[in-house]
């Protein structure tokens, strides 16, 4: 191979990389039952759900009336990068003063080993937002 072939080969590699790295994953759904409860309108808790995504570090993607999306960027360390993660939390609202709230992080196949699960940390921080 000449060098214009390698630098050409160089670059596809690079880009297919870059690509298969900035891929996040969608959070699915979590069973109904594992939601938790709070003592808060739908507007009220929605509002939570968004200032204690922002505050652990997550940019908030998509909103919608019972759906809320968070990415969290990526982080580049010596070996493993952190961040990456999404967020999905879904809001139920089980009567005028209480909502039921789904948490569940997706990780993306490329930054696994770096990413982490925001479920428990989220909702701890939701339970202090809330009161």
């Amino acid at each position: 191979m000449n060098t214009r072939h390698l630098i050409s080969l160089a670059i596809t590699l690079f880009l297919i990389t870059v690509t298969i790295v900035s891929c996040a994953s969608t959070p699915k759904k979590p069973e109904v039952s594992s939601g938790i409860v709070f003592d808060q309108s739908l507007e009220k808790a929605r509002q939570a759900v968004i200032d204690t995504l922002v505050v652990t570090g997550f940019d908030i993607k998509k909103q919608e009336d019972f759906y809320i999306e968070g990415f969290r960027p990526r982080k580049f360390g010596l070996v493993v990068g952190s961040g990456g993660e999404t967020v999905g939390v879904w809001l139920e609202s089980l009567d005028e003063n209480r909502t039921k709230v789904l948490v569940k992080t997706a990780k993306s196949l490329a930054g696994i080993v770096g990413q982490k699960n925001w479920d428990e940390n989220i909702l701890n921080e939701l339970r202090k937002t809330i009161q």
